[in-house]
């Protein structure tokens, strides 16, 4: 069998890596209008979209559409195009709107962990009726790729969802440890922090879900003593007044079912 002629649309940190892990076992051509021409760096994106049997785009997601409407007049019929990028389910599924009458297989692709950890073999979650199709061309290229099925917008809802969760925290993680330090508890919260994170489990989660339903006027009072303090510190407080918005919020609607309880 012929080795396929790859697209690789974007070139940063993840562009990068990726172009490293598939050179020598595709036919690549790279575009990013950031990057001058060289290697396999080319000057356009119908250079690199023109007779590609698959297009993976890891541009950002501001940029994910526009490259979708660069590559339309490009892409043959049956051409697989993979969109890496971080974008909202919406972009998506206009993305898969726009390629449609290129008869182009549009999959949504969700990228759920750093790559520079793991390279080529970075979990990846796909949906879109051609996910099964592109986890087979991966998995033979080296990459991890799991095909969830359903549409494009499926695969980056999990990807967000999790974002919500993950950089949420890294926020909180952040105010938290800025306050600490400014009231010279720096090295005690640290401490603190690490054991309430590591000794988390289901129960543990369960309980912060279900003690706001129960105790939620009185946690936003602590909340709001938490952001007059903030204020004393010279510390920004915007996640902590964001917890009491939620806090509130959940007196008034209550809290979101827990699956299995």
């Amino acid at each position: 069998m012929d080795t396929p002629q790859v697209a690789l649309l974007g070139y940063g940190e993840v562009g990068h890596i990726l172009a490293a892990g598939l050179a020598g076992k595709v036919r690549l051509r790279v575009y990013d209008p950031a990057y001058p021409p060289g290697d396999a760096v080319v000057a356009s994106n119908a250079d690199a979209v023109r007779g590609a049997d698959v297009v993976i785009a890891v541009t950002t997601g501001a940029d994910s559409l526009t490259a979708c409407a660069e590559s339309r007049p490009h892409l043959g019929p049956g051409a697989l195009y993979a969109d890496l990028s971080t974008g909202a389910p919406g972009d998506k599924r206009r993305i898969a709107e726009l390629l449609e009458p290129s008869g182009a297989a549009v999959v949504d692709g969700a990228i759920m962990a750093p790559v520079p950890l793991r390279g080529l073999a970075t979990p990846i979650l796909a949906s879109g009726a051609s996910a099964d199709r592109f986890a087979a061309f991966a998995s033979g290229l080296g990459m991890s790729v799991t095909p969830i099925g359903g549409s494009p917008g499926d695969a980056a809802a999990r990807k967000l969802l999790r974002s919500v969760l993950v950089k949420g925290l890294s926020a909180l993680v952040i105010e938290s440890q800025r306050a600490a330090r400014e009231a010279g508890l720096e090295g005690w919260f640290w401490e603190h922090l690490l054991e309430t994170v590591t000794a988390a489990d289901e129960e543990f989660v369960v309980r912060l879900v279900k003690g706001a339903g129960q105790h939620g006027v009185r946690r936003v009072h602590e909340m709001e003593a938490a952001t007059r303090m903030l204020e004393e510190l010279g510390v920004p407080s915007t996640m902590t007044r964001a917890t009491t918005a939620t806090l509130d919020e959940v007196t008034r609607t209550g809290i979101p079912p827990i699956p299995g309880t």
